[in-house]
């Protein structure tokens, strides 16, 4: 399994050949090949070089979660991301459902409150 599978997807939606990445970085193919599939240790160098190259942050680069828009290019399928999610449409679902229910949970104990405090006033003036 790749650890940073949008440097491949990167090269790909640029349309670059591993060679050409491979000429910028100054390595061979085969360690470019490498580094794509994660089987070669990544240096600050490298990391810089890439960055530059696809124009991108260091956690744009090294994320888990593959770019959709990379694979749209290469004409593949988005598949799984590092995090167990098929895409970020269905983990913005699950993050607006825990923030719904966040959200529920405070106003029930603002209710709760408010009628405590309520029927303590009411006691106080009887």
């Amino acid at each position: 399994m790749n650890k940073y599978p949008n440097i491949k997807a990167l090269r790909i939606q640029n349309n670059y050949k591993q060679e050409y990445v491979a000429d910028i970085l100054g390595v061979s193919q085969p360690e470019y090949s490498k580094i794509e599939t994660g089987g070669r240790r990544l240096d600050a160098f490298i990391i810089t070089e890439l960055c530059k190259l696809y124009d991108v942050k260091m956690d744009d680069l090294l994320k888990r979660q593959v770019m959709r828009t990379a694979h749209a290019a290469a004409g593949e399928p988005s598949g799984m991301d590092g995090y167990g999610y098929h895409d970020n449409h269905e983990l913005l679902n699950k993050l607006m459902h825990n923030y719904t229910a966040l959200i529920e949970n405070y106003v029930k104990q603002q209710q709760t409150t408010e009628r405590i405090i309520t029927k303590l006033f009411e006691q106080q003036r009887a």
